[in-house]
């Protein structure tokens, strides 16, 4: 796994925990936005 991707799903980790500590939801749902990109990625073999 490349450093870049593992930062990114570091950030998004680190965004998805802040966001339920503060029980916002739309944070959240970016968060695991970004999350489905990132498997799309992974999938699509980039």
């Amino acid at each position: 796994m490349s450093r870049e991707l593992a930062k990114r799903l570091r950030d998004v980790a680190d965004l998805l925990e802040a966001a339920v500590e503060d029980g916002d939801c739309k944070t959240a749902e970016e968060a695991l936005d970004e999350l489905r990109e990132i498997i799309e990625e992974l999938e699509s073999g980039a």
